[in-house]
């Protein structure tokens, strides 16, 4: 999450990533499944839900058992870790084989990692839509492989709605304030904010979006423009002057902090993924009806859908581009496939496994928005110091004394620096 690391933790990171990433023996890449070593490759995964471990821990069982000359070695990180731990993987050239991640144009601007034709077959590629592999490529080559997606809308709270007198969810950002206003003269928190280090740029961009701004203009750089300033204050205004947020929303993360708050019935609205770890973790109890609709905009335009990927790369090793390859296949055969993104909630980018899942109509709805969804500009390799530097710096710009032109002027700086 801090996208500088300070000496004491270097030697931490440095540790865990020896762990991750050393002491792997590739291998040759020739094994034939007669019982001699073939390759052993080290996968990182990011956890997701409680499910995540149980799975990989079972296929990895299946897959060794399938290909006994190939050893896999298996950790599940927690994303607060994962985002601390990746950003050093170039310093320290602790790499794994593969790496579950929400980014890869950072380490495939380095020459670090196997184009996907080199582990991937043709059939399969062919099953990736021009939506996830676009934003996969750096100049041309697609280096990082589409894992799974999701979608964001607004959630709100019915029975709060009923109390205050709502029905519908707001189209407009004058209706979100007006309804927020209306839920804390009741006691509740009117819109949950979550702007602290876990997903602050996810946050931030369905906002700048539904006000006409985004990161970048065509090839160049916008972080500072005056319609993402006109949306900073916006927010600040929310925060401060409103005082419709929860308190800190600078310092509010959204899983465990947002999301956990609307669960609990405390929060009329708030940003989601319709799908997920949401959905199964934080609401499949929830004590109350809940719904969900557009994010709304700064006018009552048509409302912009935050598209979210995450990805998985093979980092170059001496001969595990056929270990690799043969993990990665099994893992996307469509059984398996599906079956991690009913566990977890996501939607599916193959076309094979979104054939299965869209008998569902929570899924189906999802899988039809995600054409239409904008997506963050991973495919530009200054991205990856971007996003780390706004998940710990955007939230400043909720104090009361802040500059937030200041901060959106430094984001500037390092896209273009």
């Amino acid at each position: 999450m801090k996208p500088r690391i300070f000496a004491t933790a270097v030697v931490a990171l440095v540790a865990a990533l020896a762990v991750a990433g050393c002491g792997t023996d590739p291998g040759t890449g020739d094994g034939d499944g007669d019982g001699k070593t073939a390759g052993r490759i080290k996968f990182i995964a990011a956890s997701y839900s409680d499910n995540t471990t149980k799975y990989w821990k079972d296929l990895v069982a299946e897959f060794e058992k399938a290909n006994s000359g190939i050893k896999v070695d298996l950790q599940v990180l927690d994303w607060n870790t994962l985002l601390q731990q990746a950003p050093t993987m170039i310093q320290t050239k602790s790499y794994p084989d593969i790496l579950n991640y929400n980014d890869f144009s950072a380490y495939a601007k380095e020459g670090l990692l196997h184009p996907v034709s080199d582990v991937l077959g043709q059939d399969l590629q062919s099953q990736f839509a021009t939506t996830f592999t676009d934003k996969a490529k750096l100049e041309d080559t697609q280096y990082g492989i589409p894992f799974i997606a999701s979608v964001r809308s607004l959630a709100y709270n019915k029975k709060i709605f009923s109390e205050i007198g709502e029905t519908e969810p707001p189209k407009t950002w004058d209706d979100l304030v007006r309804i927020a206003k209306k839920a804390k003269a009741k006691g509740y928190t009117g819109y949950g904010l979550p702007l602290g280090a876990e997903e602050a740029q996810a946050e931030f961009s369905m906002w700048i979006w539904n006000n006409g701004g985004d990161w970048k203009s065509g090839d160049q750089w916008a972080i500072d423009s005056d319609k993402n300033l006109e949306t900073v204050n916006f927010l600040r205004d929310l925060a401060n002057k409103e005082k419709v947020t929860q308190p800190n929303p600078g310092k509010t993360d959204r899983s465990d902090g947002v999301w956990k708050s609307f669960s609990q019935g405390k929060v009329a609205m708030c940003a989601i993924m319709p799908h997920g770890t949401f959905t199964n973790k934080y609401m499949a109890d929830a004590p109350f009806e809940w719904d969900s609709g557009p994010f709304p905009t700064n006018g009552g335009g048509e409302s912009v859908t935050l598209g979210v990927q995450d990805f998985l790369m093979a980092f170059k090793k001496p001969g595990n581009s056929e270990p690799v390859k043969k993990f990665l296949e099994f893992f996307y055969q469509q059984d398996n496939y599906v079956k991690f993104n009913q566990a977890e909630g996501f939607l599916p980018v193959t076309t094979s496994a979104a054939g299965v899942m869209k008998s569902d109509p929570i899924v189906a709805s999802g899988i039809e928005l995600l054409p239409k969804a904008r997506f963050a500009p991973v495919e530009d390799a200054k991205w990856t110091d971007v996003a780390a530097e706004a998940r710990n710096t955007l939230g400043t710009t909720m104090e009361p004394d802040a500059d937030p032109k200041k901060v959106l002027e430094d984001l500037q700086k390092v896209a273009t620096g």
